[in-house]
């Protein structure tokens, strides 16, 4: 049986002729693959992307200065795939269309949308497949966010008529049909949408490298790679800054039950990560699938006697950090204290103004701010459903002397995170690797 399968290449995908041709291989080694999303070609070490360099162009134009030498590097780029590929393209009537792009003051949404526009126009023709418009069939509402009603509907119809389809990803249209542009970063949007339009069994994303370890490499250089994970086990993933998909396609995607693969253009198929809405049958995997952690935060330590009877305490104390901008990452209480765990850079820069203002507004018995916490999650579905897990990670930490300074388990059990400082990450990391994911008996 055939499944309908949507790819989604990063802009490494396409960064020379090279590495679209391997990326076209890819796409025609399996014929489930129909629609097939791109990006711009990307930065390369002694190169600007294309995204980059028209955002440069737009201000150099708006500043009336001379911008031949970054438009000559934009069509140096896209000669040289083109002439890799030995496609009969015209390089040069899609830079002179840019040029009167420019020329004419179109805004910076257009201009940036064009690297991917070009791209996807030279993999049609590289593929011989139709080439379809982004901005026929992805679409924004009027406040500029991802209107997922209206793209799965129009473009579900669209794409219908096309067996095969390269679509540009990075942009849309606004309801008054001007191309609109997602967030940098945030073209697997795109992707997604495109995916849960057509109904797809996978939705694919490519890149030039993308092994999931289940440890941090530079710790464990020789951790396992993650091959089956949930959506939910996703999300968690990316707060510990794993960052495998923005967590609006999380969402997204798990919410339409389309799984998500990710692989890289270079690496073999046994080395490519699922993702789906619950573990498959086959998956063989132990209960917790990775260890992730995240160094230098920041723990500000509030003590108040009376403060369960106080019932806007915590409406006080979160609007100070709401005020500020300050994201309070985790929080732990008791009946006279409070710790909220905080990321250092935001924090740090108005550390003294908001301690003046808890001063102020909640008057503590005592308020101190420690410094150095690295916080570790230990993430598995279905971790609350196995005897002594928790009671095994704790001693994996205690037989390393390992200090733990907060423990935090959310309502679904997915995870056990920890507070351990700084200087003993690496440790605990060693440590939890050894005890949950090679299973080694602790003596």
């Amino acid at each position: 049986m055939s499944n309908l399968i949507v790819s989604r290449f990063g802009g490494n995908a396409a960064l020379n002729s090279n590495e679209v041709k391997k990326s076209a291989e890819i796409i025609r080694s399996n014929p489930d693959r129909r629609y097939v999303v791109v990006s711009a070609p990307g930065p390369s070490l002694n190169e600007l992307g294309i995204t980059d360099l028209l955002y440069m162009c737009h201000s150099g134009f708006s500043n009336h200065e001379n911008c031949d030498g970054m438009l000559a590097k934009i069509s140096e780029r896209y000669s040289e795939i083109v002439s890799g590929l030995g496609i009969d393209f015209d390089v040069g009537a899609e830079m002179s269309a840019l040029r009167k792009s420019f020329e004419f003051g179109m805004n910076l949404d257009y201009i940036g949308s064009r690297g991917e526009y070009i791209m996807a126009k030279i993999f049609a023709k590289f593929l011989n497949w139709p080439f379809v418009d982004a901005q026929k069939i992805l679409f924004f509402d009027k406040d500029g966010k991802p209107d997922r009603e209206k793209t799965f509907k129009i473009a579900g119809e669209i794409l219908k008529d096309y067996e095969r389809a390269v679509i540009p990803s990075f942009y849309g249209s606004l309801p008054d049909g001007k191309i609109k542009t997602f967030r940098r970063g945030d073209c697997d949007t795109a992707g997604a949408m495109v995916a849960c339009s057509v109904k797809a069994d996978i939705f694919e994303k490519w890149s030039e490298d993308a092994k999931i370890f289940s440890a941090d490499p530079s710790v464990i250089p020789d951790a396992e790679l993650i091959q089956n994970i949930t959506y939910n086990e996703a999300l968690e993933l990316n707060y510990m800054g794993m960052d495998l998909a923005t967590d609006d396609v999380v969402f997204m995607l798990r919410d339409a039950g389309i799984p998500m693969m990710i692989s890289g253009i270079h690496v073999s198929n046994d080395e490519a990560m699922m993702i789906s809405p619950k573990l498959p049958p086959n998956a063989m995997r132990d209960v917790v699938s990775c260890i992730a952690g995240r160094r230098n935060f920041n723990v500000i330590h509030i003590q108040k006697y009376g403060m369960n009877k106080i019932y806007d305490f915590g409406e006080k104390l979160f609007g100070l950090f709401a005020k500020h901008h300050i994201a309070c990452q985790h929080y732990l209480s008791g009946i006279h204290q409070m710790s909220v765990v905080l990321k250092t850079p935001r924090f740090e820069l108005t550390r003294g103004q908001v301690i003046a203002e808890i001063q102020h507004e909640i008057n503590p018995d005592s308020i101190t701010v420690e410094r150095g916490l690295s916080l570790i999650a230990v993430i598995g579905e279905g971790m609350g459903t196995v005897k002594g897990i928790f009671s095994k990670i704790l001693n994996a930490l205690s037989m390393a002397e390992i200090k733990v300074q907060m423990i935090d388990q959310g309502s679904d059990k997915l995870n056990m995170i920890l507070g351990v400082y700084d200087y003993d990450y690496e440790a605990a990391v060693k440590a939890l690797y050894k005890a949950v994911i090679l299973n080694e008996e602790i003596l």
